[in-house]
């Protein structure tokens, strides 16, 4: 008897056990896993290639379920979701870096949308710009200071076109106009040069030894500054004695924008011919995009001048109290913008270099802005 209640037992367990594993089975069968897919554009119909493209189950992009980044033709794809609600947001930022890591980055980004998604799923997505809302204005003549220890300007390409970035900066820089208006976007006003004679790569020129930095680098040279044969060294110890002929180092003041009236604060090297040691960045209008701004500048250097689209944030900084040298209580604030552009180095600005070949530049400026007040 006891027997028998056993093997009922077991047969019984393995009926259930059969009967689960079959009714889980059903179930998963009925799951539909589908596609999700679209395209991504700007609000003025431009293609957003390597826009990152969020899907989530909760509303601003909490409870994320996938994330993917649109091919060249601004195309996303996500596969293998489960059919019900979603909600899907992207991100876009003009440099395509997708990693959204730097201070200040412009970005632009799309009233989130819900979506059902039933079978595979065709969901567009239009970015559009999110206006800044503050109201600060920054100019220089307001006694606003260009702190030109801290600020840097940048240049980074991919070595040799497919190697990791090469980059450098310059030690000579500064504003001759800054006029900032976060509210009205349109009386923003800028122009700002960098000296290429003090380009910094990490390899200097000294004057026994030819490197890339400095007057006598080939930095200068491939970027077509001008110089004075009487008054440049262009042999570098080769009979093993010292060069005492050293480039003329003596700065002296130089009308950078050729009005006549400048009040630049610009000097050139003696021994740098005319207007070709510098490069120079005037901007001619600016809109807000995004969480930052989209300006069109004039941008020269190599004897060339040409329109280049300047992106940047205005960041707000902190204030800080304190003293000045004669113990009396002050307050400094800090302000920055932050921004990059990019020039075709080859076929714009006819700059021959085997290490750039018909590769873009890319420009990183971090302007930082102090202002001091008495408390």
């Amino acid at each position: 008897m006891k027997k028998k209640i056993r093997i009922f037992g077991i047969v019984t367990f393995l009926t259930l056990s059969i009967a689960i594993f079959i009714v889980q089975c059903k179930k998963d069968n009925s799951t539909n896993y589908v596609k999700v897919y679209g395209i991504v554009k700007l609000a003025d119909s431009t293609i957003a290639d390597g826009a990152i493209v969020i899907l989530s189950k909760a509303a601003n992009a909490a409870d994320v379920v996938a994330k993917t980044i649109t091919d060249a033709t601004g195309n996303y794809s996500i596969i293998g979701i489960q059919e019900g609600s979603y909600f899907l947001s992207s991100i876009y930022e003009p440099s395509n870096n997708n990693n959204l890591k730097s201070a200040g980055t412009v970005k632009l980004t799309g009233p989130e949308q819900q979506i059902t998604v039933s079978g595979d799923t065709k969901a567009d997505f239009v970015i559009n710009s999110m206006a800044p809302t503050g109201t600060a204005i920054i100019d220089i003549k307001d006694g606003w200071v260009y702190d030109s220890i801290h600020s840097t300007i940048e240049f980074q390409f991919p070595f040799d076109g497919v190697n990791a970035l090469f980059t450098g900066h310059f030690t000579h820089t500064g504003l001759d106009v800054l006029h900032f208006d976060e509210a009205n976007s349109a009386n923003t006003q800028i122009s700002a040069w960098a000296d290429i004679a003090s380009v910094e790569t990490g390899a200097p020129s000294n004057p026994c030894q030819h490197g890339r930095d400095g007057i006598t680098g080939c930095i200068v040279s491939t970027l077509k500054v001008l110089k004075d044969k009487a008054d440049t060294v262009n042999n570098y110890c080769s009979n093993g004695s010292v060069i005492t002929n050293w480039p003329n180092e003596t700065r002296i003041p130089f009308d950078l924008w050729g009005t006549g009236l400048s009040t630049t604060t610009y000097s050139k090297q003696h021994s740098i011919i005319g207007k070709t040691g510098v490069a120079t960045l005037k901007i001619t209008s600016v809109t807000i995009y995004g969480t930052g701004y989209e300006a069109k500048a004039d941008f020269s250097f190599a004897g060339v001048a040409k329109s280049v689209n300047l992106y940047f944030n205005y960041l707000e900084g902190y204030s800080k109290d304190g003293t000045d040298s004669k113990s009396n209580p002050i307050n400094t604030k800090y302000v920055s913008l932050y921004g990059f552009f990019k020039f075709a180095a080859l076929a714009d600005y006819g700059i021959i270099s085997g290490h750039i070949g018909n590769n873009d530049v890319t420009v990183n400026i971090s302007v930082q802005l102090y202002k001091i007040t008495p408390k």
